[in-house]
């Protein structure tokens, strides 16, 4: 069972172990007459008003190129700060309620994790502020926010891998409705830079954040590096539940909307499919269940001759033509993830 926690800041890195139970009261979603391959339906639970609040972001940092070191407090623009708080930039889309918000790693050698992502999928790195002996860099793929990468003293070989954050209107309320269902509250919740933070496991033991808005206002899912965010889990119906139960899916207002699509229950932030949750293991994880991240390439099979060159492996090699090209790669450190061709 994964075991580097923490919380802090931009990023938040955490385990826990325990199933989450399903929401009382409430049985599989019914699903109701609608289009081929797709079934409507309603879940049992709904949430309250959400609220607006500041997000931070990463202007005015100077970003380090694949390979490259940060910029010391010598150098022009080498001061190492963390991200300034402000309001949202023009044009900047408010996440819904229940959406994924923010991706982060634990890693036990942050600096080589830096180096592995950077010459695998071009990423580049800002180092941040942190507690002294604590490594943390914000990453970007051509000024587009990726997503935190921090260091853990964790020597299990085991990892949360990718962890996503989930935003809420207020974390300690749904704090609350974990324990209800029987989750394991990890850590917090807890004061960050960023505002309120905790980090769960729902169920099967696929571990989640929780925070009440995104670190950066253009971190979306689907329409920059970041491709695809799924649950693998070994009931997709109970895991609506339990997730619908706490994070606000299907509520009124501004929430997430939920819908049954071959096979799987999709999750929407208004016409953009932010997340999906799927029957079965996840890749490479060995009869593991988790939350698995899919980020996108120029060049999936360029990509993947990378990721052996630098260490890590191909779990499932390149597939597919076109923008349906994909394939599954694992880290320096074991944490699985897939390349899509963009």
């Amino acid at each position: 069972m994964p075991r580097d926690i923490g919380v802090s800041g931009e990023s938040g890195h955490g385990t826990g172990g325990a199933d989450g139970t399903r929401q009382p009261g409430g049985g599989r979603p019914t699903r109701r007459t609608a289009a081929p391959g797709r079934a409507a339906w309603r879940p049992a639970w709904a949430g309250g008003r959400p609220t607006r609040e500041s997000v931070r972001s990463a202007r005015g940092l100077r970003p380090v190129p694949p390979g490259g070191r940060g910029p010391s407090a010598s150098e022009p623009g080498g001061q190492r700060a963390a991200a300034p708080a402000g309001s949202p930039p023009p044009g900047a889309t408010r996440v819904a309620r229940g959406a994924p918000c923010w991706l982060s790693l634990a890693a036990r050698d942050v600096r080589a994790a830096e180096e592995f992502y950077g010459r695998v999928l071009g990423w580049c790195h800002v180092p941040l502020l942190g507690p002294p002996g604590k490594a943390r860099s914000l990453m970007l793929k051509a000024g587009a926010p990726v997503g935190t990468i921090g260091s853990t003293t964790c020597e299990s070989g085991v990892h949360a891998g990718w962890m996503p954050y989930f935003a809420v209107d207020d974390v300690d309320a749904a704090v609350g409705r974990l324990r209800d269902r029987g989750a394991t509250v990890a850590v917090g919740p807890l004061a960050t830079p960023a505002g309120r933070a905790a980090v769960a496991a729902g169920p099967d033991s696929a571990v989640f954040g929780l925070r009440p808005h995104a670190s950066d206002p253009r971190w979306t899912v689907g329409q920059g590096p970041v491709g695809r965010l799924e649950l693998h889990t070994r009931d997709i119906f109970a895991a609506a539940l339990f997730y619908g139960g706490v994070l606000g899916w299907a509520g009124p207002g501004d929430s997430c909307a939920v819908e049954y699509v071959h096979e799987q229950i999709v999750v929407r932030d208004g016409a953009r499919r932010v997340a999906a949750l799927t029957q079965g293991a996840a890749p490479g994880t060995e009869d593991r269940y988790r939350w698995h991240t899919s980020f996108r390439v120029a060049d999936v099979d360029a990509a993947a001759a990378a990721a052996v060159r630098e260490g890590g492996r191909v779990i499932a090699p390149p597939r597919g033509s076109g923008a349906r090209r994909e394939a599954v790669l694992e880290d320096r450190e074991g944490v699985p993830f897939t390349v899509l061709e963009s």
